[in-house]
This record gives structure tokens, C-alpha cells and sequence, in this order.
């Protein structure tokens, strides 16, 4: 190959770097000593011109590239009057574009570029423009101090790496089907957008994008975006804002926001994993109107607002993610949303765990809700499902559902919330089975809400541990409630409860309170309580079948106020008062039973106003006689022979 070297003593035979060109051979190397060339040039072959010496050599004018010709630059410095136009090859090696006089430094149309070491800087409006199928490679470069951009990319593709992009409006933008793989570059100090991604793909590993007083990516119109490895960080608006396109997040660092961190809107789809979102002004992550999200092994935490907030019919779900230390709510989940989580931590929050709202979904498995300064879940007409999971150490309710909400819990833990684990109102349901709640008031029902509850036990409170009051309803089958300090059971204002095949013991007060409701026991058991097994008051009804009833301090079953109990092979024993006690016109009807006393004179008491019918019932005391009345009060028996 042969070497023109362009040196002022040659001049007299070649006085131009054109002329130098001119008399080239294809392949030729021209050097060019240190000065200022203001020439334009059309290039018509292969050439390779490089600078001689250490001082900077300025080429000053307008550079075309054709079709079919590569051109190669080394160690100069271009400052086009017009943009260099490329449709061939070009490559920069450790060169200067300077833009003072040109909107756009290079325009690449159908061509193709390679740039390295280079610095590309002060372009009126962008750095390098590549269009309708252009193809690019730029190493280890410096854009900076362009004006609306660095890097436009339309119908082309392009690799970036090593690179930094500082000091624009945006950093690059890609439109029209084009891609762009990026590996380890710097963007930061954009005045808008770092990057836009429009209808085209975007894959980055290891790049940091920061300091921004826009988005740092945003996608719209069916981009692609995959980041990995990347840092987001200190962007004045979301950090990562998808529109109506598919993002992918792997191990990537996202905070610091001025507001959200990661913004995904309007049928799009996002996959995330390993990534960690935190220290936001507003919400970490939102998801908007249908978009579609799975978060997966992710770390979000520290934003002074929402943690993820899902509206708008989107669905998320999540798995083997942690969510904490936020100042709202962690989860918040509205507009008919659907969100799954799957060995999920939420916890420490500063507000409540999950909020869910306006007929939306949440589906918890092996999860752990805790910590919370208000509920670990609300629900307001909403579903609620829980599956082997723990809802501990809320300062509000473990879950409080109210206005035509729903709540399925399935083998799972509720404890030390402050106030009641699971509160109900108005138009509730709440079914459960085989689960635990214990240290703390279990359920709290009212305003015609419904509870079913199987299979569980509860256990280990200082106040109520169930309540179901005004209008409202509950069935407990195959429960075990012990160890309250206060009533097991507290059923007031024209509600209903069913409890069967189930048992309740070592209580404080009342194992049961019936207020102007109404109770059905059967095949259950009621014992070793500190008072009575039940109080029953205030035209209340209660129907006790094939169940035992003993070792209780207080009458057994008191009842009171015009209210009335049916027992039907019921056996009671080793009370330490009264078995049966009605006072105020009420009324016990009892068949086919056993009432056993040894401590106590009077098995059967009624008094003022009050009747007690006994038939086919046996009724045993070791001290003396079985019935007392009073006061108007009556008792009848009607019993068969008993053999001695």
C-alpha cells in the first residue's frame, strides 16, 4: 500500500489533500501533517488518511462518502461546514468532530460507520443521524454538548460500547424498526429523555443512565426493551416509562427517582428479575391500563409514596420478592386488577401492607405480610386470597375487609397484629380453612358480613376472640377456640352463627355470648371455662344438639331477657353452679339429654317470668334437690323410667 504524505515542501506538486486523494490508489494511506485543510470532498475510492505528528490536524469543509467507497480516518479533528454524508464506509479511529457550524455531524443513509476513540461534540442539533438502513459501531466514544441529540437511529441498527453520552437534549432516540445493542455505556446530564425507544428494539448490559431531567428510557408504539445490568438513577421523571410495548429488567439497580422508578402503561408487558427499586419520590413501580407484569427474585423498598401500584385492569404477579420500608401503601391494587404473589416478604411498612380496591384480585402463596403501621391488608370491595401464608405484627388488622368485599384463606397464620387479625364490615364474606389465629383478637364481623370458617383454631387472646354482630353471620365447623381472656365467642345484634362439631374451652368469661341473635350448636363441645359456657340475653334463640357441656365456675348456660334455648340430647356435667339458669321470661326446652351436678344444690333454675320444659332428661345432684323457680317462674319434666 502505498503512503502519500501531504507536507507544505510538496505542495509545489501536490498542494491539496483533494489532489492527494486524487492521486491515490485504491487502498492508499494518506498522511497528513499538522494544519487546518478546508476543502469539501467527494470521495471517489478507498483511502485511509491519518494525521502525522502529535499537533492536531483540522479538516474543515464538506465530506461525502458514496456507495461501494470506504474511507478511513485517523487522529484528525472534523468540523464539517454541512454534515459528512455517508452512503459507503466509514471508519473514525480516534478522532474530533466538532459542530460548530453544522446542524448534524454525521448523516448516515443506507451506510455504514464504525467509530472509536472518538469524540463527537457541539452539533447544532444531533451527533450522528442514521437512516433507512444504515448500520453502525461506535467504541469507546464521547458525544457530548449536542444539541437535541446525540444519536438518532431511523430504520437502522446500530452497537454502542464503552461510550459516554452527556450534555443534550435526549441521548439517543430510535424510531421505525430499528435496534440498537448497547454494553457498558454512560448516559447522564440529558435535558430531556435519555432514551427513546419508538417502535424499534433496545438491549442494554451494564449501563449506567443517570442524572436526567426527563425519563431515562422510555418505550413506545411495540418497542423491546431489555436491560441487564443497568443503573438507573436521579432521572427528574420516571425513571423507565413503557408505553404499549415489551420490557425485560435483569439484575438491574433502579432508585434514586425524582419520581417513579419504573412506570409500565397501556397494554404493555414486563418481565423483571432480579432487580433492585428503591428511593423513589412517588411510586417504585407502577402498572396501568392492561398491562400485563411478572416480577420475579426483586428487591423493592424506600420510595415515600406507593410501592407498586397496579390499576387500570392490569395483572402482576410476583414471586420470591421482597417489598418494604415504604411511606403509603406497599401494594396498592384498584381498577378491577389482578395481582398474584408467590413467596413474597411485604413487610415494615410505614402505612398499610396491601391495599386493595374497586373489584380487584389478590392472590398470596407462602407469603408473609408484617410489621405494617396500619393493616397488613384493605380491602374495600374487593377478593382477597391467602394461602400458606402469615399475616404477623400489624399495628392495625391483620385484614380488614369492608363494602361487599371477599376473603379466602387456606392453611395459613394470623398473630400479634395489635388490633383484630381478620375485621369485617359491611357485606363481607370470609371463608377459612385450616388456619391459625392466635395472640391477638381473631375476627371482628359486622354490618351483615359472612364468615365460614373450617378446620381452624384460635387461640391465646386478652380480648374477644370472635365477634359477629349486627345482621351478620358465621359458621365455625371443626374449629377449636381456647385459651381467652375475655369471651371465646360474642354474637350480638340479630345476628346468626352456626357452631358444629367444633369446641370451645378455657375462657375467662362466657365461652359464648348470644345478644339478640341467634346460635346453632351441634356435635360440639364446650368446657373448662372460668364463667359461664353461655350467656344468652335480649330475645335471643339458641338450638344446642348432641353436645357436651362441662366444668364450668358460672351457670352453665345462663340465659336471660326473653330469650329462649332448645337442647336435644345435650349432656352436661361437673358444673360448679347451675347447669340450666333462666330468668326475665325465658324459656328452656330440653329432650333427650343428661345433666350431671355433684357440686352444685340446683341443677335446673328458673326465675321471674321464665319457664324450663324437660322431656326424656336425666337430671342428677349429689347435694340435695335439682330444680328451683321464682317469681312466676315454671318447671316441668317429663321423663322415662331410668333404671337405678
Amino acid at each position: 500500500m502505498a503512503i502519500l504524505k501531504l507536507f507544505s515542501a510538496f505542495f509545489s506538486n501536490v498542494k491539496t489533500m483533494k489532489r492527494a486523494i486524487q492521486k491515490s490508489k485504491k487502498g492508499d494511506q494518506v498522511k497528513l501533517s499538522p494544519k487546518v485543510y478546508r476543502e469539501s470532498i467527494q470521495f471517489d475510492k478507498d483511502v485511509l488518511i491519518s494525521a502525522n505528528g502529535e499537533e492536531e490536524t483540522v479538516m474543515e469543509g464538506i465530506f461525502i462518502i458514496p456507495k461501494s467507497v470506504q474511507v478511513t480516518l485517523q487522529n484528525v479533528t472534523i468540523s464539517p461546514t454541512s454534515q459528512i454524508f455517508v452512503e459507503g464506509n466509514l471508519k473514525l479511529d480516534n478522532c474530533r468532530l466538532i459542530g460548530n457550524k453544522t446542524e448534524v455531524l454525521l448523516s448516515v443513509n443506507e451506510g455504514v460507520i464504525h467509530l472509536e476513540k472518538c469524540e463527537l461534540s457541539n452539533a447544532r442539533e444531533v451527533a450522528v443521524a442514521l437512516m433507512n438502513r444504515s448500520k453502525a459501531v461506535f467504541k469507546n466514544c464521547i458525544f457530548h454538548s449536542n444539541g437535541k441529540m446525540q444519536l438518532l437511529i431511523d430504520q437502522s441498527e446500530a452497537i454502542i460500547e464503552k461510550c459516554e453520552l452527556t450534555n443534550a437534549k435526549h441521548g439517543i432516540w430510535l424510531k421505525n424498526e430499528s435496534k440498537l445493542y448497547s454494553d457498558k455505556n454512560h448516559l447522564h446530564q440529558h435535558k430531556g429523555t435519555q432514551i427513546i425507544v419508538d417502535q424499534s428494539v433496545f438491549e442494554d448490559f451494564g449501563s449506567v443512565i443517570e442524572r436526567g431531567n426527563g425519563n431515562g428510557v422510555y418505550g413506545l408504539n411495540h418497542a423491546e426493551i431489555t436491560l441487564q445490568s443497568s443503573t438507573l438513577r436521579f432521572q427528574q421523571l420516571p425513571q423507565i416509562w413503557i408505553e404499549e410495548s415489551v420490557f425485560n429488567g435483569h439484575h438491574c439497580l433502579i432508585q434514586n427517582g425524582k419520581e417513579s422508578g419504573v412506570y409500565l402503561a397501556d397494554f404493555s408487558e414486563a418481565t423483571i428479575t432480579y432487580c433492585e427499586i428503591s428511593h423513589h419520590s412517588k411510586e417504585n413501580v407502577v402498572i396501568s391500563n392492561k398491562t400485563r407484569v411478572n416480577i420475579e427474585h426483586s428487591h423493592i423498598h424506600s420510595s415515600n409514596g406507593i410501592g407498586i401500584k397496579l390499576i387500570k385492569e392490569s395483572i402482576a404477579n410476583f414471586n420470591e420478592t421482597i417489598i418494604k420500608y415504604h411511606k403509603l401503601s406497599q401494594v396498592y391494587i384498584t381498577d378491577q386488577s389482578i395481582c398474584s404473589m408467590n413467596q413474597c416478604i411485604i413487610k415494615e411498612g410505614y402505612y398499610i401492607g396491601i391495599f386493595v380496591d374497586k373489584k380487584s384480585n389478590a392472590s398470596l402463596v407462602r407469603s408473609e405480610v408484617s410489621k405494617h403501621e396500619n393493616s397488613g391488608f384493605t380491602l374495600i370491595e374487593a377478593q382477597l386470597n391467602l394461602y400458606e401464608s402469615e399475616v404477623l405484627d400489624n399495628k392495625g388488622n391483620g385484614i380488614l375487609a369492608i363494602e361487599h368485599s371477599t376473603v379466602d384463606i387456606e392453611h395459613s397464620r394470623m398473630f400479634d397484629n395489635y388490633m383484630p387479625h381478620i375485621a369485617c364490615k359491611t357485606n363481607v364474606i370470609i371463608t377459612m380453612s385450616q388456619c391459625e389465629l392466635f395472640n391477638g383478637k381473631s375476627i371482628f364481623a359486622v354490618n351483615k358480613s359472612e364468615i365460614f370458617i373450617f378446620n381452624s383454631s384460635f387461640y391465646n387472646c386478652d380480648q374477644v376472640q370472635i365477634e359477629v354482630s349486627d345482621h351478620s353471620t358465621a359458621v365455625f365447623e371443626h374449629c377449636q377456640i381456647t385459651n381467652g381472656g375475655s369471651y371465646g365467642i360474642k354474637i350480638t345484634r340479630n345476628s346468626i352463627s352456626n357452631f358444629i362439631n367444633s369446641q370451645i374451652s378455657h375462657h375467662d368469661l362466657a365461652q359464648i355470648v348470644v345478644n339478640d341473635s341467634s346460635l346453632i350448636i351441634h356435635k360440639s363441645e364446650l368446657s373448662e371455662g372460668k364463667r359461664n359456657a353461655l350467656l344468652i340475653q335480649n330475645q335471643s334463640e339458641v338450638f344446642i344438639r348432641d353436645s357436651y357441656i362441662a366444668k364450668h365456675m358460672k351457670p352453665q348456660i345462663w340465659i336471660d331477657f326473653e330469650s329462649t334455648v332448645d337442647l336435644d340430647g345435650v349432656q352436661m356435667s361437673d358444673g360448679h353452679q347451675s347447669d340450666l339458669l333462666a330468668q326475665n321470661r325465658s324459656a328452656i326446652y330440653v329432650s333427650d339429654s343428661i345433666i350431671r351436678n355433684d357440686k352444685f344444690r340446683y341443677n335446673v333454675q328458673a326465675m321471674n317470668y321464665s319457664k324450663i320444659n324437660l322431656k326424656k332428661t336425666i337430671i342428677e345432684n349429689k347435694l340435695g334437690e335439682v330444680f328451683y323457680s321464682e317469681n312466676n317462674s315454671l318447671i316441668t319434666t317429663t321423663m322415662d323410667e331410668v333404671d337405678s
